[in-house]
């Protein structure tokens, strides 16, 4: 079973055997009633103990209606405060830890000004009112998601499972999601439940549980979610329109377990060949092989096929070709964040942080080689063999940015000298980027100085 699931149907009377087989967290709801349709939907104080004695992780979402089928009168700023105080008086009620989070859902897909602008004075509300108490997510849209969290109104955006929603599909390209929710819904043992995967860098999305050795309560991850959500942060659809085979091994001469429909998620943890090793619950575990070609990557990214073997300029040009770019404003091209962990890191992970040299390492690993490991540029000065005098396209060029006497630098691969004041590099961190751009032998390229250093090849 997936690691998170969420249901608005009791399930503390099975939180033993789900804790057994493999879920790690239940998110479960708070809300003002109950409906004749879900009579179970707002979690008890009974249920909430069973969770927690049983080891598990309990999450919190708080929806009565939350706008769906287009009621936006359920989320503007009296909404927000009247809704905010029924959850805080559950969590108060049940013993909910502080900092732990409680989403609030926006269960439909807005995104027309107008509807956004109540949207935000919902969200507002809700974190005045929450502030200093417990922290604040959304379920919805990746629009909305982004509305809010940029307003700094949430810490955690749930994306709804419908992908069609405005703003999901760009949301997934970034690391800026706690949790994805999963269609179609699920079953167990006559109760409907969904799926979740948790977002590469989420391994604390707002839940909470019970210490083992004390009365206290922990918030985050397990260690076995956090080993999960580590293992991978890669996820694809089946991008095949008559779907594609899940089988036991990597090539069509192994057996078929099933057959997954066009746009299943899945998460991919290797590659072999042209075949992908893949995790469908979210769980950090092989549950099969399939052609990779038919699956399309939604969120982060994985090595190129056939990289071994091939050169570094050849991994280059193919990331030049997938256009990848820093994401504007707050967030992470999870990407550029494979790049820097192919080094030390010791700068951050984050694409706001230089990632020339991170992104040569990388390629330079992916073809099977050694890089240096490092995120500073001028690391690359004395790697492998000077070619200064005689170099070649997709060899290593090395700059000085700034003063001679600083640590300041710039790496690329070389492209092409045609006599003048400039070499031409293919690099990363190249206008924010992936691309091509001309650089100065000993000159300026705007206010900063760049000095070849010298040109290096493996």
């Amino acid at each position: 079973m997936h690691k998170v699931i969420d249901s608005p149907w009791e399930l503390g009377q099975y939180a033993n055997q789900l804790k057994a087989s493999g879920v790690e967290t239940i998110i479960r709801y708070y809300n003002h009633s109950n409906s004749n349709r879900l009579p179970q939907k707002r979690i008890e104080k009974a249920e909430y103990d069973d969770i927690l004695e049983a080891g598990l992780s309990l999450a919190v979402v708080f929806q009565q209606r939350g706008g769906a089928g287009g009621a936006i009168g359920d989320l503007d700023a009296e909404s927000g405060a009247r809704d905010s105080e029924r959850a805080l008086a559950l969590a108060e009620t049940y013993g909910q830890p502080e900092n732990s989070a409680i989403y609030f859902s926006v269960d439909h897909d807005y995104y027309k000004a107008a509807d956004i602008a109540s949207i935000k004075a919902y969200f507002k509300s809700v974190s005045r009112r929450l502030s200093g108490k417990y922290r604040v997510g959304v379920y919805g849209s990746g629009t909305v998601g982004r509305a809010v969290r940029d307003a700094g109104y949430v810490d955690f955006i749930w994306l709804a499972a419908a992908t069609g929603w405005s703003g999901t599909r760009a949301m997934l390209t970034t690391d800026q999601w706690a949790l994805y929710q999963i269609h179609p819904p699920l079953n167990y043992r006559g109760i409907g439940y969904d799926g979740n995967i948790v977002g590469g860098r989420w391994k604390d999305f707002g839940q909470f549980r019970a210490d083992a050795e004390s009365s206290a309560f922990l918030l985050g991850a397990s260690r076995e979610l956090a080993a999960a959500v580590e293992r991978h942060s890669e996820l694809a659809e089946v991008s095949a329109a008559g779907g594609l085979n899940l089988r036991r091994g990597p090539g069509e001469s192994f057996a078929v377990e099933r057959a997954l429909p066009l746009g299943t998620p899945v998460t991919i943890l290797e590659r072999h060949g042209e075949w992908a090793k893949v995790d469908l619950d979210g769980d950090g575990t092989v549950d099969g092989y399939m052609h990779a070609s038919f699956l399309k990557v939604l969120s982060g990214g994985f090595p190129i096929e056939g990289a071994v073997g091939t050169t570094p300029y050849t991994v280059a040009r193919a990331e030049l070709a997938r256009g990848i770019a820093e994401v504007p404003g707050r967030g992470n091209n999870p990407r550029i964040v494979m790049y820097h962990k192919s080094t030390n890191h010791w700068s951050g992970t984050d694409d706001s942080v230089a990632w020339c040299s991170s992104f040569v390492n990388f390629c330079v690993e992916q073809a099977g080689m050694i890089g240096t490991d490092r995120q500073d540029a001028r690391s690359w000065k004395n790697w492998g063999e000077n070619v200064t005098d005689d170099p070649r396209e997709g060899d290593i060029a090395v700059f000085a940015r700034g003063a001679m006497s600083g640590s300041d630098g710039h790496v690329g691969f070389f492209v092409a000298d045609e006599g003048g004041p400039t070499v031409k590099i293919l690099g990363g961190n190249q206008s924010d980027s992936v691309c091509y751009q001309n650089y100065p032998k000993d000159g300026d390229l705007g206010s900063t100085h760049y000095k070849l250093l010298g040109i290096r090849r493996g």
